[in-house]
Order: C-alpha cells, then structure tokens, then sequence
C-alpha cells in the first residue's frame, strides 16, 4: 500500500518537470509505441541495451516521444519503498543493473539517471548509488509514518511484533477514507516534509535536461583540426571541406574524425570515426527533436 502511494508521489514530480520542459514522460501504463520496441506487454516500460538484453523501468523522460512514437531518452529514474535496511543493498544493485547498461547505449544523449528512494536505506547503499552517477533522493521511513499520521493512520510496523491483524485493520482504515482527497493529503503533507530535497533532485534533473553543446572540436587525422561554437557549423565544415579536397583511396590517405563534444553543465563525449559519413551521422544526433 504505501509503495503504491509513494509511486504517485513520484509520478507528481517528474510530471511537473516534463510538463514544464514539453517531454514525454513514460511509466507504467498502456503505451503503442511499445510495440515498435518489440515488447509484448504494452504496459511495462522496457529498453534494450547495446548487447540486446532488454531492462524493465520505472520511469523514462524522452524528448520528442509520444503514446505513438518512441523518444530520445533524456532521462531514467527509478524508484522503491523498503521497510528494512537488510534489503536496501539489494534493490540499489537491481537498480544499477537495469538503468547503467541503457544509460551507456545512450551515453551520446548524456541521459540523467536518478533514484528517489523511500524507507529504510543504508547510508553505504545510498552513497553506491551516487558513486556510480546517479542522483538520489531519498524519503526516510519516519517521514512516511509522520505522512500518514497527519491522515490519521498509524501506519508503523515491527517486523515479527505487528501481527496481520494489527495490518489489516489499519489498511482497512485507510480504505474507509474519502479518496482521492486522503491520498492528496498525503502526497501535501510529503511534500512539504521534505521541500528542499524535491527542490535540489528537481534541480538536478532540470539541470540535466538543460544541458548544451557549447563546443565541438574536430580534429582529422590526415591534417590539422579546428573547434566549432555549435553542431551545426562542425557539420557545414564537414560537408564542405568533402567538397573541397580529394582524398586517395589507399589506406596512408584515409581520413579518420576525432570529435570531442563539451557541454555546459562539464561533460564531454570524445569519439573517433572511420568516416565522414559516420561522424556527421554522430554529431546530428545532438540535434533536439
């Protein structure tokens, strides 16, 4: 039960953020699109890394998607309740297992991975995650319990002292409450506990989908190189300087392309390609849909 309400609370929050930046939000929920991807659940939101292996998630933002057409991935997020510390090692490795093999296949778009957590979490766990590039956010167990007070549920639980009587009788007061306005409490009284860290995850995030090329360095590996402001101008210079010079054919002659990519927010792909063809196919890819 409180996973489920948890998934709204998250649900709220990217949805904010998409809407804001005009993405395509996508989770759990019936979806065409999916069918292109060759999945046969439409409902389930799955992606295929590089090596083909596919990876159930929770939440994609894509720029350009919609219910009809697959996106450009911007963002992955994951989200999970645990009640006990003993299983938190355990779902933060199911979480890098799924999201980093998709993030690296997409590495070119530099998506944001993130993981808004709830419950009882390690501080060891939390920090793995980190170390590995995500973004946490993170709801402890007290402020889910101080949540549902505010409602009038005591929704605390001891692990072998709470019987299921004790369990069932307080979902049963749960369900007694007018929804949806109960769970709109809820979400309210969350929110406003922890205010400053939705803020800074939401930050973050933004941050990520905001970022831009701010230079593009080309160098080719038969003369000199030269740094561009944009894309576009490092693709007109490719195109025209095909144009220009006459390349032989035997294998001392042939052209290879380093490019180095920089973004505003600090980050850099650096890739080297055989062909021109190829390295102009790679540097459109930054284009915004």
């Amino acid at each position: 039960m409180i996973g489920d309400i948890f998934e709204q609370f998250v649900l709220g929050m990217l949805r904010s953020v998409a809407e804001k930046h005009g993405l395509y939000l996508d989770y759990k929920k019936p979806r065409r699109a999916r069918a292109k991807l060759g999945g046969k659940d439409l409902s389930k939101v799955t992606w295929q890394d590089s090596y083909g292996n596919r990876h159930d998630l929770d939440y994609v933002l894509e720029r350009g998607g919609t219910d009809d057409a697959v996106g450009v991935p911007v963002a992955f997020i994951e989200s999970a309740w645990r009640r006990y510390t003993k299983h938190s090692k355990n779902k933060v490795q199911e979480i890098e297992s799924a999201v980093i093999p998709v993030a690296l296949t997409f590495a070119r778009h530099q998506p944001f991975c993130g993981a808004v957590l709830s419950g009882e979490f390690t501080r060891n766990a939390l920090a793995q995650l980190e170390s590995k590039g995500f973004s946490v956010l993170h709801i402890p167990y007290d402020s889910i319990i101080e949540a549902f007070h505010e409602v009038g549920i005591d929704a605390a639980s001891v692990d072998s002292v709470t019987t299921e009587d004790e369990f069932r009788r307080k979902i049963t007061k749960w369900e007694a409450l007018p929804q949806p306005a109960t769970t709109e409490r809820f979400l309210k009284s969350l929110y406003r506990l922890h205010a400053a860290q939705v803020a800074e995850f939401q930050a973050r995030l933004e941050a990520s989908l905001l970022r831009g090329v701010v230079s593009v360095r080309l160098a080719i590996l038969r003369g000199h190189s030269t740094e561009y402001a944009d894309v576009e101008s490092a693709i007109a210079y490719l195109i025209e300087e095909e144009r220009s010079s006459r390349i032989r054919e035997d294998a001392e002659q042939r052209e290879m392309f380093e490019i180095v990519v920089r973004f505003n927010n600090g980050a850099k792909i650096e890739a080297t390609f055989p062909t021109r063809q190829e390295a102009i196919g790679f540097l459109r890819t930054f284009g915004r849909a």
